[in-house]
């Protein structure tokens, strides 16, 4: 069991109250470290690389396109040419 899954177990059993406050811990710390957005967005494409490769389907919600457009539109932004 991975450490995320290991918080997640623990915090289910906090009082509302609680978990709120682990979940705005958790922000704060996204917050602070704009980077985790970009590891994360990064584990996603290569996970949909490979399902390609494996020929798998890439099953994707609108939420994650929408992000992922986002992102290439500030990187796009970020780097003109």
């Amino acid at each position: 069991m991975n450490t995320a899954e290991q918080i997640y177990q623990n915090v289910q059993e906090f009082p509302e109250p609680l978990a709120l406050e682990v979940l705005h811990f958790v922000e704060f710390l996204k917050s602070k470290n704009p980077a985790i957005d970009e590891l994360v967005l990064d584990r996603k494409i290569q996970q949909g690389l490979e399902q390609a490769e494996n020929g798998l389907g890439i099953s994707v919600d609108d939420g994650y396109i929408d992000n992922l457009n986002q992102r290439v539109q500030q990187r796009l932004a970020a780097n003109p040419k």
